[in-house]
């Protein structure tokens, strides 16, 4: 019996073992790749998620194969028991920490107190909104130097050298293809406090795409252009303000890494945002987007798929680089 039980634990490690290392390369893949956080810190994240079910599964084999051998679980040298207790202690501390913080994520995902009626008034008292500490995650983007990140981008960022930007710190870039094609680029700046800030911006005649925003939620302005500002913050008090409109054809977010309902940055963010020059878009001559057409809900219906699509309607399609600008 104490076979077979060492036996299954000795499998069980190289379950989890396996299973463990594919998760850390989908978890890789997802937040640096598609996400775009830092390696560094994605990887100083991920180091006690990973350690602690490699540390459990060293442990099963370890254990599963002496009980197969014939041979006592514990080692007869002291000092290998004591190495043995204490990694079996911090893994069991790690994994409870873990354990911790999902719990902490779920109850705040569906906390019943926060209905939507309650969430909006509670924004609207604070001035910001409370959110779960996932939600911040994305605005945490992972930067490269502007040589490497700006190569064969679709279009022509704005230029800021004449702007408050040329001021600031340059952190790195980062671009982002949409069904193929390079049509965002983030752009990372430190201001003088110390705050990160992050321009954000997307050529939609490059790619083709649309965007639909609602009058309603955008009461801010830039430049005489309709904006909407968000304040976020999670429990543990980080923060990201949000800044977004749209200019013609060219959608821009810029945010900065601090609640400016508590830290006096609202004004400089406007003020940055309003110092951006009139972008050139990649496709000047490109066919108008339709207009948006609102069902009962308030919310744009989309358009029926024709029933018969032209060659180089297809290639537009399923192909954006073979749109044509005209």
């Amino acid at each position: 019996m104490k076979k077979a039980i060492g036996t299954l634990l000795w499998l069980a490690g190289h379950i989890v073992n396996g299973l463990a290392l594919f998760g850390a390369v989908v978890y890789l893949f997802g937040t640096v790749v598609w996400m775009h956080a830092p390696l560094a810190g994605v990887l100083l994240a991920g180091a006690p998620m990973l350690l602690a079910p490699l540390a459990l599964a060293w442990l099963c084999r370890r254990i599963g194969r002496r009980w197969r051998d014939g041979l006592p679980a514990l080692p007869a040298s002291r000092r290998k028991r004591g190495l043995l207790g204490g990694l079996a202690v911090a893994t069991a501390g790690v994994l409870a920490m873990l354990a911790r913080t999902g719990v902490n994520e779920y109850k705040c995902s569906i906390d019943p107190s926060r209905t939507a009626a309650t969430h909006a008034a509670e924004t609207r008292k604070n001035g910001f909104e409370l959110v779960c500490e996932s939600a911040l995650a994305r605005y945490d983007v992972g930067l490269l130097p502007k040589l490497i990140a700006t190569r064969k981008l679709a279009f022509t960022p704005v230029d800021l050298s004449r702007t408050p930007f040329a001021q600031l710190e340059s952190l790195g870039s980062r671009a982002e293809t949409v069904v193929g094609v390079r049509s965002r680029l983030y752009r990372g700046f430190r201001l003088p406090d110390g705050h990160r800030l992050i321009l954000f911006e997307q050529d939609m005649s490059a790619d083709g795409s649309t965007s639909w925003r609602d009058p309603k939620d955008e009461p801010e302005r830039v430049n005489g252009h309709p904006a909407r500002l968000s304040v976020m913050e999670d429990p543990t008090g980080k923060a990201v303000s949000l800044l977004s409109w749209m200019e013609g054809r060219r959608d821009y977010q810029l945010w900065v890494d601090a609640n400016v309902a508590r830290v006096p940055l609202r004004q400089q963010l406007f003020a940055l945002a309003a110092s951006i020059p009139q972008a050139v878009p990649a496709c000047p001559n490109e066919p108008p987007p339709r207009s948006a057409r609102l069902g009962a809900d308030g919310q744009p219906v989309e358009e029926p798929m024709p029933q018969v699509l032209t060659s180089a309607q297809m290639d537009a399609m399923f192909d954006r680089s073979k749109r044509p600008c005209k």
